[in-house]
């Protein structure tokens, strides 16, 4: 199975600069928001059923489509190739209208054009002004125009739209100059995208440098957002951890994505496994990948972006008309040591790393939120509207609890947070709850 890893963008986030710029004027057409999807990870299965029910979800969420990473196709892993025609399948037996591109992730050139040529004239095949969608990671040295574009244009395919995530010459981080060289030098590119995992301040900052560039260009921009990074297979670079912040760290992204309004946005990621990026609403993702370390419901993620997405599609603002309350940590301090030995420790950390518990609440009106954190307990008068909350974070159990008036809104309970661990685990967990919600669905942490 193949995970793709970032190492060539860590030193982007150490030193990414901030530009600030007045909204420019962007492409006409409706605002798209994707997920890229890994083609390695089925999260309900390899099965028509389980795929159907990866674009419901999706969908229910706002998401228009998912750009498939496919790490191969004519090599040995050939499930690659059964998982891509059985998400057709799946899109087309839904009729729903979901989107469907490839996100090229391969270096052979024959490959890419027997993937894209294969699957261009499907009816879920996404389109934009009449021409094939394509996109790809990191794909600067290679060939297109010669390579991909060329053969297509023999075989058939003659309008492609490329927007692919290039990446610029300065390891301090993107800048406009550099990502205008960028477009200047690759005169085939239709746009580009930012492909950002990390600090939430740093994914904004490079969504800047991007935008800033296609937009001074007359080329179309994809914003990326990220929920939450750890480097888990990163066994010889420090298996970076980036603190996102939780709830904090998604909304500022999307509060960016709204003020700047980029003319597509694709979420990284639906359901990377392995770089804690999947932001798929699953309760027990780790049932579908059960190397340790756990993976946690990262459905809180997704369901605090759903108003955004929205906000950000339709241009109706965020509208509070419940009480909702979102959680986010980690199950394990920052000073625990692995029991198994042979488990390689987390050596490198970006961002003000706390043991705290994030807390996001929305509120029609005031009310307090009482957090039990092992031996720990904090009560915080909050008022109507949003409030974030950081509460120091004990061993135990983890209960949170919204009051208005003495009368209990909702109540959640988190995973444990450990004492003693067995492996590192720097996936972050996370939950919500409605309080308009029955009494039966009230204690939420994800779906099915």
């Amino acid at each position: 199975m193949k995970f793709r890893h970032f190492n060539h963008l860590l030193a982007w986030v150490v030193l990414a600069l901030l530009f600030t710029f007045a909204r420019p004027a962007r492409a006409g057409g409706p605002h798209y928001v994707f997920a890229h999807y890994m083609v390695c990870f089925a999260i309900y299965g390899a099965s028509l059923s389980g795929f159907e029910q990866e674009i419901l979800d999706a969908q229910a969420a706002g998401i228009d489509g998912f750009a498939l990473d496919v790490g191969e196709w004519n090599g040995p892993d050939t499930y690659y190739k059964t998982r891509v025609e059985l998400m057709y399948e799946a899109a087309e037996q839904l009729n729903s209208g979901f989107k469907l591109f490839f996100s090229v992730d391969m270096a052979s050139t024959n490959d890419i054009v027997q993937m894209i040529s294969t699957y261009a004239s499907r009816t879920n095949s996404f389109y934009y002004n009449n021409r094939l969608v394509v996109s790809s990671f990191c794909g600067n040295g290679f060939w297109w125009t010669n390579g991909v574009f060329q053969p297509l244009q023999n075989l058939g395919v003659s309008n492609v739209f490329f927007i692919p995530f290039f990446t610029t010459v300065n390891e301090a981080g993107p800048t406009v100059a550099g990502v205008s060289n960028l477009l200047a030098e690759y005169t085939f590119l239709n746009g580009l995208f930012c492909f950002g995992a990390g600090l939430p301040s740093d994914i904004t900052n490079y969504d800047n440098s991007y935008g800033q560039a296609c937009a001074n260009a007359g080329k179309l921009f994809m914003a990326g957002c990220s929920p939450s990074y750890w480097g888990c297979a990163q066994l010889t670079t420090g298996r970076t951890y980036f603190e996102s912040q939780g709830g904090e760290g998604t909304i500022s992204q999307w509060n960016w994505i709204i003020q700047n309004q980029p003319d597509w946005v694709e979420i990284i990621t639906w359901n990377d496994l392995a770089e804690s990026t999947y932001i798929n609403p699953l309760a027990t993702p780790d049932q579908f990948n059960q190397s340790p370390p756990k993976r946690y419901s990262h459905a809180g993620y997704l369901e605090l972006a759903k108003p955004y997405i929205h906000w950000y599609k339709t241009g109706q603002p965020l509208a509070i008309t419940q009480d909702e309350l979102f959680y986010f940590y980690r199950t394990h301090s920052t000073n625990a040591v692995a029991m198994n030995t042979n488990d390689v420790p987390v050596t490198v950390f970006m961002g003000n790393v706390q043991d705290v518990i994030y807390t996001t609440v929305l509120l029609t009106a005031p009310a307090s939120l009482e957090i039990t954190s092992g031996t720990n307990h904090a009560t915080n008068s909050l008022p109507a509207g949003i409030s974030n909350v950081r509460t120091p974070f004990a061993a135990g159990a983890q209960n949170l609890t919204l009051r208005r008036a003495g009368q209990q809104l909702l109540s959640v309970q988190g995973p444990d947070i450990q004492s003693q661990i067995t492996n590192y685990d720097y996936f972050p967990a996370s939950g919500y709850a409605y309080s308009l919600y029955p009494p039966s669905s009230l204690h939420v942490t994800g779906k099915h």
